[in-house]
């Protein structure tokens, strides 16, 4: 029963013992720089599970190291259709977005995913990145304070909305939501 809720919860299909090698094959051909070798096995798995969501994720990772680019974000872009808000997918997506150059795309993508499912410390981080990257300074310092919040450091997480709330232009939505969120964190910081 356990095994069975798994599987549903994370897209995994019905999945033999051998299909499982063969996925392990293909991330230890990736682990050795057979990105190409590993496309194979996992175009192959696909093929006969295309429902199992690491597969394609693996497959796009494949891609992206053998020089696929544009490959790799048609699978991402695929698969998203077909496993919309999928933790795992939506990070490894991001991730070659940013690679491609594309980080105003990959800070929509994770923005869409952190205001629907609770985000890890390092999904925040990746979306500071990807703010940063697309060149929203202020949502990169903001984001990177909740990732300092996550970790427990709230005086740096105080800095990093000082240094949101200093960045010019900030709409006064920006300039509310930063300043809101730096009293939160104020309130609970000892008093000196």
């Amino acid at each position: 029963l356990l095994c069975r809720a798994l599987r549903e919860k994370y897209n995994l299909g019905v999945v033999t013992n051998d299909d499982s090698r063969r996925y392990g094959i293909a991330l230890a051909q990736m682990a050795g720089g057979e990105a190409r070798a590993a496309m194979a096995t996992l175009a192959d798995l696909i093929a006969h599970h295309d429902d199992v969501i690491l597969y394609r994720i693996a497959y796009g990772q494949a891609q992206a190291r053998a020089g696929d680019q544009a490959g790799a974000l048609k699978t991402f872009d695929t698969a998203m259709g077909l496993f919309p808000r999928n933790v795992p997918l939506t990070v490894r997506y991001a991730e070659t977005l940013l690679t491609a150059g594309r980080a105003e795309q990959a800070h929509r993508m994770l923005l869409d995913l952190f205001n629907v499912v609770p985000p890890t410390p390092d999904q925040i981080r990746l979306t500071a990145l990807a703010a940063s990257s697309a060149g929203d300074v202020a949502d990169a310092y903001f984001y990177m304070s909740e990732y300092h919040i996550a970790g427990g450091d709230l005086a740096l997480a105080a800095s990093q909305l000082q240094m949101a709330l200093s960045v010019p232009g900030l709409s006064q939505i920006q300039r509310a939501r930063f300043q809101a969120r730096l009293d939160q964190i104020r309130e609970v910081l000892p008093k000196n």
